[in-house]
């Protein structure tokens, strides 16, 4: 019997268990107060470790963008580990941790799709005190079942077909 290539069953089980994970709120591990940490595009989240999980997911969604499944990987891991120190995030880290397992940018794709979801719902509640974090639309990923994605500019730079169809997308949110 020949084994399908694609994707994993954990995948499928971690994308399952995404709706109900990481929405619990941004709790920390270890540490009682809230940092301000400020990253290069001047968005400044009043939570340090919500703020690397979303350098961490600008870093992924660049490199898919680029279509560069060994940096989107190297990204992922960064983003996994940050998310594990989130509760309620642990299916969300798996996500991140199988796109960081694969070289197919298909798949990886979809588990950013999945991811996004998840980080989009998470940062309607964190406090922004500088910049604005955009939610952007593609409406023909996933068989025209459309992909939102965050982005720390209103530009359009597609995670979801790089170079294909870079500037497909609007802005439907903007996040203060």
């Amino acid at each position: 019997m020949k084994r399908r290539k694609g994707i994993s069953p954990l995948f499928y089980t971690a994308l399952a268990i995404l709706f109900i994970s990481c929405h619990s709120g941004p709790n920390k591990k270890g540490q009682d107060a809230d940092t301000t940490r400020v990253s290069e595009q001047g968005i400044v989240i009043e939570n340090d470790t919500l703020s690397q999980v979303f350098a961490a997911y600008i870093k992924v969604k660049d490199a898919l963008v680029a279509s560069d499944p060994k940096l989107a990987g190297e990204a992922s891991n960064r983003l996994s580990e940050s998310l594990k120190g989130i509760h309620g995030c642990e299916n969300t880290a798996i996500l991140a941790q199988e796109l960081a397992n694969s070289t197919d940018l298909a798949l990886q794709r979809s588990a950013f799709s999945a991811i996004s979801k998840d980080l989009i719902d998470m940062y309607q509640r964190p406090s922004l005190s500088a910049g604005k974090i955009y939610v952007i639309h593609c409406p023909m990923y996933n068989n025209k079942a459309g992909g939102d994605w965050l982005s720390t500019s209103p530009e359009i730079k597609n995670p979801y077909f790089g170079e294909e169809m870079l500037t497909c997308g609007t802005v439907t949110q903007e996040i203060k």
